[in-house]
């Protein structure tokens, strides 16, 4: 009796196996192309993200960066005591940026580097200190008589040169040159205190 069921059971499992079938063609290529279809959304999607992320990580470089030129160069220009030259891209002045009671020469200088425009900085014309690069707008200095409404001509006059109480520092950088849309923009107002 024993023997008769397992013959019976094993005779029923292998009646199954033989009559089981496996898929067809076209039951795989259905399947294997909606998996292709959902790793395509789901690459595409990845790599949005990250593209995003990458921009969201350029402009916040970006307005670090500009924010610490601006510190540096507001610093520098608020104790500017003559001012011997000054232009969009050029700015140069006497100063004692670093309190010793010493005047150091300080000139803030654009110029076109590896195909884009760099802020550099020299002390008593020493070697070029790098400020920041990235430049796209390269009218970064506007010089004003009293107030923000009364912009001089540049380059500044001697009797401007000698005149003007308030400059605009503004900078416009894109790390991205193909896409204009990704460019940042900040600016800010230095008032010279040695002035009058």
């Amino acid at each position: 009796m024993i023997m008769k069921l397992k013959k019976i059971s094993q005779n029923k499992v292998q009646s199954r196996l033989i009559d089981s079938r496996g898929f067809s063609l076209i039951e795989m290529i259905i399947v294997v192309s909606i998996i292709a279809v959902i790793a395509g959304i789901i690459s595409s999607v990845y790599i949005t993200s990250i593209k995003s992320q990458e921009q969201v990580l350029n402009k916040a470089k970006s307005e670090t960066d500009i924010r610490t030129a601006l510190y540096i160069i507001t610093k520098d220009i608020r104790g500017a005591s003559n001012v011997s030259s000054a232009d969009t891209d050029y700015f140069k002045f006497k100063s004692d940026i670093n309190n010793d009671s010493i005047i150091e020469d300080i000139e803030y200088i654009l110029s076109l580097s590896n195909g884009r425009y760099v802020l550099y900085k020299k002390i008593n014309g020493g070697n070029n200190i790098f400020i920041l690069d990235y430049i796209t707008n390269i009218n970064i200095f506007s010089y004003f008589a009293t107030s923000a409404g009364s912009e001089l001509a540049v380059p500044l006059s001697i009797q401007d040169l000698n005149s003007f109480k308030l400059i605009k520092i503004s900078f416009d950088i894109n790390r991205e040159p193909a896409n204009p849309a990704r460019a940042t923009i900040l600016s800010t107002f230095v008032s010279l205190r040695n002035r009058l």
